[in-house]
């Protein structure tokens, strides 16, 4: 077969490698098992029973219309992120070097980010996107009493809540809250994507359905993107289960639809540079899906390998280089189409390291580290936050966290996918304040947001105007609009919404002529009112 020109040469995700892999090889259960519990993550469609098609209803699109053609890509650096090593501290660097004799980098090795950080001169991409306006940091994040269980800790990230017995994550709450009839009313598109890193919980809703389409790795994203199927029907060895493994396989292609709008964007996108192995072949995929136009809103990617509690020195340089050349291409790409001004990319780990080197050329786990962001989103470079401060360490000798992990989270919820503040603490848990990052909710030109109550939310410009909902059971909404002289210049019919967020758009407001205007929303018969001006 004709081999892709774009992707990494020696990369197995060539045209026809992966199926060719998979008729030499058999395909092996473990991971066929893993891919039918990811796409049945609810349940499977026999007799009466519903099946999860992990997607998103119609609903989903219209309340993230205020977030325009905004993307998150998550990178989660599993294993317990070094920020020391990574934003080395110069402005402090005989603390630091005495405390890490054996890991310390040299000044000589060091490229200068600003008066007070380097990164390690082998770190050439970060130090470019720096340069380039495309890179913040922000430092100390963490959270109180911090758990160094990789498990637990992960856990915590994933679900934002530190108590125990909360198995839902912080996305899958805000998707499953926006969109409680996502079963009954399913999209071709999948909302989320997630390549790698089973186990967490972080899409799965209260009622554990993950809300995201999960593949094990590249490879079986890519067979979906280039087949349309995420499965070769035939090419088993042979076994008396054969037939039976065919036919399973057929049933989840089949059912599996939305697979079809994936392989769409896939034949409609290109990558245009050359991207490295590793955490660079999930990243050329997902460019290419969003530059072929799939509407997923959210992508999380896994890049592992960095519990380094031996060899720190030669391994965590490695991951460094990977994280940073895969960013890099992933930005230089997107960039071809101009895609990249509305794509952010968060990383985060579930702890750091210890400040102390230990005995082995490693560190231990830690506590507090830094979560970076990049894209021209960002506007700008620099680092967020109080310095590292080698000097006022915890009992076990640890970075004290100055940044709770949930502000960054409140953060990206309500400036970069403009959600309103108080669905933004109910996903949280509680009123987390934001930080200034550098991107605002203004994808939809919004001037003006007003607050009207809990139960709604108006946010409009001169072109469109829109109320938020957050309903607290499922009601009957009805809006009419008069100008100032008392008369009725719009009204809406009287829909059911359930229980969740929705969206209200004014209709005809474009066209309205300047002025200003009062408007009553009815929401179950109770009366709740506001105006508005069009300039």
């Amino acid at each position: 077969m004709k081999k892709n020109k774009n992707l990494p040469k020696g990369s197995c995700l060539h045209d026809g490698c992966a199926h060719d892999e998979q008729h030499e090889q058999g395909i092996g259960r473990r991971d066929f098992l893993k891919n039918l519990g990811l796409i049945s993550a609810g349940s499977i469609a026999f007799a009466n029973i519903p099946f999860n098609q992990l997607l998103a209803s119609p609903m989903i699109t219209k309340a993230l219309a205020g977030a325009g053609d905004r993307i998150l890509v998550i990178i989660r650096l599993k294993g317990g992120n070094d920020g020391l090593n990574t934003f080395v501290p110069v402005f402090d660097y005989s603390k630091y070097a005495s405390l890490r004799p054996t890991l310390k980098i040299a000044t000589s090795d060091l490229t200068t980010l600003n008066s007070k950080y380097s990164v390690p001169k082998y770190a050439t991409s970060f130090k470019n996107m720096w340069d380039d306006g495309k890179m913040k940091v922000i430092q100390n994040v963490g959270y109180t009493n911090s758990d160094m269980s990789h498990f637990k800790s992960t856990d915590i990230w994933d679900s934002a809540q530190t108590g125990s017995g909360d198995k839902s994550g912080w996305m899958g709450r805000y998707l499953w809250n926006q969109n409680p009839d996502f079963i009954t009313n399913p999209s071709p598109e999948p909302l989320a994507i997630q390549i790698g890193g089973d186990g967490n919980i972080l899409f799965f809703n209260e009622n554990n359905i993950n809300m995201a389409m999960n593949v094990i790795d590249p490879t079986s994203l890519y067979n979906i993107a280039k087949t349309g199927n995420l499965y070769s029907v035939g090419g088993n060895e042979a076994c008396y289960y054969k037939d039976q493994l065919d036919f399973m396989k057929s049933m989840i292609n089949n059912t599996f639809y939305q697979t079809q709008t994936i392989k769409n964007a896939y034949d409609a996108g290109s990558n245009s540079v050359t991207f490295p192995k590793g955490l660079g072949e999930s990243l050329m995929l997902v460019s290419r899906l969003i530059k072929g136009g799939l509407g997923t809103k959210i992508f999380m990617l896994t890049l592992d390998g960095f519990d380094t509690h031996a060899q720190q020195d030669t391994r965590h340089p490695e991951l460094i280089i990977e994280l940073g050349d895969s960013i890099k291409a992933f930005y230089e790409d997107l960039s071809m189409t101009g895609k990249d001004n509305h794509v952010l990319t968060m990383t985060f780990s579930e702890f750091g390291r210890r400040v102390n080197d230990n005995g082995s050329r490693g560190t231990d786990h830690g506590t507090a580290a830094p979560l970076m962001m990049f894209g021209p989103a960002v506007n700008g470079n620099g680092f967020i936050g109080e310095d590292v401060n080698l000097n006022d360490l915890d009992n076990i000798g640890n970075l004290k966290h100055k940044i709770d992990f949930r502000e960054v989270y409140s953060s990206v919820l309500q400036d970069w996918f403009c959600v309103n503040e108080l669905t933004s603490d109910t996903i949280l848990g509680s009123d987390y304040s934001k930080l200034s990052i550098g991107f605002e909710c203004n994808s939809m030109g919004v001037s003006q947001v007003k607050k009207i109550n809990k139960y709604h939310e108006l946010r409009y410009n001169n072109e469109k105007a829109i109320i938020f909902l957050n309903l607290p059971e499922s009601s009957n909404v009805y809006l009419e609009v008069y100008d100032f002289m008392g008369k009725k210049i719009a009204s809406t019919s009287t829909d059911y919404f359930s229980k969740g967020i929705h969206t209200l758009e004014f209709p005809g407001f474009n066209g309205w002529v300047t002025g200003a205007y009062l408007y009553r929303i009815y929401i179950n018969g109770k009366l709740e009112s506001g105006k508005l001006i069009k300039q």
